[in-house]
């Protein structure tokens, strides 16, 4: 009986584990990987450790050291690749942003264009001093896809900021 109550409530609480993600990230997700090269994943955070630990042990360079250290912060992950010419892409993550900046509390963290076209746009949501979630965007405009994830964190501000300026500083 113990057992079956205790299955229970794993399941319940899968359930509302399930459900917690922002809608409007599942239906940006739902609609952008239809199409032939297009795909979707979420990755559980525990596999996203356990991926950590291992690059850490196997990296040689204090780079690949930071970026395996900041992966164990990361949580459950989903990741989206799609063509950027299937879809209106600018119009749709400036949606996407804006329902997430005005209905769950979002903040624009940074946008940061690179040398060969490439746009990075970074929303974080916050709880007191912790990133609580983070949505990347990576557009690249020569391949024309672009790069979405949406992650639970453990992170602070400084954290993140810290390994990103030692990994613009090693570029």
């Amino acid at each position: 009986m113990q057992r079956l109550i205790l299955l229970f409530f794993l399941c319940f609480f899968a359930g509302v584990t399930v459900s917690a993600q922002k809608s409007v990230v599942k239906d940006f997700i739902k609609k952008h990987r239809k199409g032939e090269e297009n795909f979707a994943v979420k990755v559980p955070g525990w596999m996203i450790g356990l991926a950590g630990e291992i690059g850490i042990l196997a990296s040689e360079e204090e780079e690949e050291r930071l970026i395996f250290e900041l992966a164990q912060e990361f949580g459950t992950t989903r990741f989206l690749m799609f063509d950027t010419d299937a879809f209106d892409t600018s119009r749709d993550i400036k949606k996407l942003l804006r329902e997430l900046e005005g209905g769950y509390g979002y903040e624009r963290w940074a946008m940061v264009r690179g040398p060969e076209g490439e746009e990075v746009q970074l929303s974080v949501l916050y709880d007191g001093k912790e990133i609580r979630e983070l949505v990347v965007f990576i557009s690249d405009p020569d391949e024309m896809k672009t790069y979405f994830a949406h992650s639970k964190t453990d992170l602070t501000a400084e954290e993140l900021g810290e390994v990103l300026n030692e990994l613009m500083a090693s570029n």
